[in-house]
């Protein structure tokens, strides 16, 4: 059968598989399921690529001593891939522990080197930063010792993540651009697409919104033709998420909701639990408070169930702010409690979703009238954005301090705190953050009988609102942010 079908063969690999299975020639039966697993991996059928390798793996068990090690060897590793694309981490990592334990009599430092890196992508994604750091570090010895800089590569993309992990964003930063520029100068794709991925996450991050669609649109496009759907899912978050930060509220909607689907297709666990409650910030962002919501309670849903604690997190900070909104004091404070409880449970990136969670605080005792609580939120705000370069947020302290000035009746220091935030969406543009800025400038300068002042101020105000909504595809989404009282508010001042 395998002559007759010859370069076809591939192509009914599973039928062939459990031909020779059958005529008990073990050894062809496994060529053939790995085969099989292959050609369904390049068709983002992990689940079933998973099935293959895993009866492989037990006739493996039946192959002569001699050949086992090697087999297994290939089977773990290409089931641990599976496993990880899959989501499935805590299996991914014994996959990949099999696999160095069956790679220990070749002596390969390159295979050592090698399996590692998976380990310890697979113990990152699982958060397990201490093992994934001390894993790293074999892994980079073993690189030096094989004397290969593809691998060495690979081994500093993740030393890159676990900083940023930890928000050592300056430390993560050079190492970035250096395996990115390392890896084009040799042609190593699987190196640069994880370059090009956290480096456009860390612009992203940073408030640099263009840079991170332009290097996560590359890095799209290569993970497409690597075949790699963990990769390819996790560019799409930061496009659509960039995107959307730019006033295209659309399109950012579009990417997400593409990306939910895709993720849906593929059996990814990781991503797409992160994507609702994204979803749901930007339609609050378009004034749509009951849609805002809606995506916010599934997005809790969907992280609970997957077991996911940073969507779990950035939902309820979220629903925290959705509490705001409509005045639930009581219910407001219950969920911060929940988002403090996984912050100390996880150190995963906590110091980004940390940020969140002090704007929203800080908002909340502001509408509360706690002025002093406001303010020490609102500095504590201030220097964390700071210290992480994080812009959108910087801007966004500023502008609760200049509320909390307003308050307090001093229009003064208000009018000093928008200027630092306006200075700041100058120079990293926010147009969602800077519509709303100028806004409270407007707002402010007619409290202050300056008409002229506030007429130009509400006057820019109303051009960013008209680009945004200019970018909103769904008719009844636009007209609920063009009819927003906020949005009135501004119209209402730049016609005055």
């Amino acid at each position: 059968l395998a002559r007759h079908y010859g370069k076809r063969a591939p192509q009914i690999a599973t039928q062939l598989a459990l031909h020779f299975e059958r005529g008990r020639d073990f050894a062809r039966a496994i060529e053939f399921l790995i085969h099989a697993g292959d050609n369904a991996t390049t068709l983002y059928a992990n689940a079933e690529a998973a099935d293959h390798y895993t009866r492989a793996l037990t006739l493996a068990e039946k192959l002569p001593e001699e050949a086992q090690a090697e087999t297994m060897v290939t089977l773990y590793g290409k089931r641990g891939a599976t496993n990880m694309a899959l989501s499935r981490f805590g299996e991914s990592v014994d996959d990949y522990v099999s696999m160095l334990k069956h790679q220990e009599d070749s002596g390969s430092p390159e295979k050592r080197a090698a399996g590692l890196n998976a380990l310890a992508t697979t113990l990152f994604f699982s958060h397990r930063l201490k093992e994934m750091e001390a894993r790293a570090d074999e892994a980079l010895a073993a690189a030096k010792q094989a004397g290969s800089e593809t691998l060495r590569l690979d081994t500093m993309c993740l030393m890159a993540l676990k900083h940023l992990a930890y928000g050592e964003l300056a430390l993560g930063r050079p190492i970035l651009d250096e395996v990115i520029e390392s890896a084009r100068a040799i042609n190593h794709n699987p190196a640069l697409v994880w370059g090009l991925t956290w480096r456009g996450c860390l612009y992203f991050f940073q408030t640099e919104y263009k840079r991170a669609i332009e290097y996560e649109q590359e890095a799209r496009q290569l993970a497409s033709r690597l075949r790699d759907g963990f990769l390819l899912l996790t560019s799409m978050f930061f496009i659509g998420l960039s995107k959307a930060n730019l006033g295209y509220m659309s399109e950012g909607i579009a990417t997400l909701e593409e990306a939910i689907e895709m993720g849906g297709r593929n059996g990814d666990g990781f991503w797409f639990p992160r994507m609702p409650n994204c979803i749901g910030w930007m339609h609050r962002e378009l004034q749509d408070f009951e849609g805002a919501l809606k995506h916010d309670q599934e997005g809790l849903r969907v992280a609970r169930q997957y077991h996911v604690l940073e969507a779990e997190a950035n939902s309820l900070i979220n629903l925290s702010i959705d509490h705001t909104h409509e005045g639930k004091a009581e219910e407001t404070m219950s969920t911060f409690g929940e988002i403090r409880d996984i912050f100390k449970r996880d150190a995963w990136f906590r110091w980004r979703y940390n940020i969140r969670l002090e704007a929203a605080t800080a908002w909340h005792w502001l509408r509360q009238g706690d002025l002093e609580q406001a303010g020490e939120f609102a500095q504590r705000l201030l220097d964390t954005a700071n210290k992480h370069e994080v812009h959108k947020y910087i801007a966004e302290a500023h502008r609760l301090r200049a509320q909390i000035a307003v308050a307090a009746s001093d229009p003064a220091t208000a009018e000093s705190e928008i200027v630092d935030a306006l200075d700041e969406l100058q120079r990293y543009p926010a147009p969602l953050v800077a519509w709303r800025t100028y806004a409270d400038l407007g707002r402010l300068q007619s409290e202050r009988g300056d008409l002229t002042a506030a007429h130009s101020a509400f006057a820019r105000s109303a051009e960013i609102v008209k680009a945004c909504a200019a970018n909103v595809a769904d008719d009844n989404l636009r007209a609920t942010f063009l009819n927003s009282t906020a949005v009135r508010e501004v119209m209402a001042g730049a016609t005055s």
